[in-house]
């Protein structure tokens, strides 16, 4: 595979991993959110689950996948569109998707591997800025030609 392509799978897989675990995060949520409701209607008198600690907790877990999402979906971006950034989240997300085993570690290894060999140093570390070429020889010398002349 050449440098752009897997610079550009990178970038799809990162958008991947991120839309996948708000997907499953939105369908936990569906999932707890459902089976304590129905809890609370088959309990009768004091023995319900406290509704508001549920949603806390719910909204608590969703919160967190959506902000271990967000970097992913940078990246991708990023990396997409070759910003000179994609390299600093492509490493935090990288990082970030560590956590989940078995997914999320092989996507941090192949990211890793690409950004930091020699095909990734060399689509994203470029030097900013380039010194200029040296002034023409005239230049050097402060333009002694225009005097002579006379």
């Amino acid at each position: 595979m050449s440098t752009s392509d897997h610079n550009k799978l990178i970038g799809i897989l990162h958008l991947s991993y991120a839309a996948l675990s708000v997907l499953l995060m939105a369908g936990f949520s569906l999932f707890f959110v459902t089976v304590f409701g129905m809890a609370a209607a088959q309990s009768r008198g004091d023995a319900a689950p406290p509704a508001l600690a549920i949603g806390v907790m719910v909204a608590f877990m969703f919160v967190v996948y959506v902000v271990m999402a967000v970097p992913s979906a940078l990246a991708g971006i990023f990396l997409l569109k070759r910003k000179k950034s994609a390299k600093i989240l492509g490493v935090i997300a990288a990082i970030i998707a560590t956590m989940n085993f078995p997914f999320g570690t092989a996507l941090c290894v192949y990211t890793l591997w690409f950004l930091f060999g020699e095909q990734g140093r060399a689509l994203y570390d470029t030097p900013v800025s380039q010194t200029p070429p040296p002034p023409p020889p005239i230049w050097q010398t402060g333009g002694a030609g225009a005097g002579d002349a006379a």
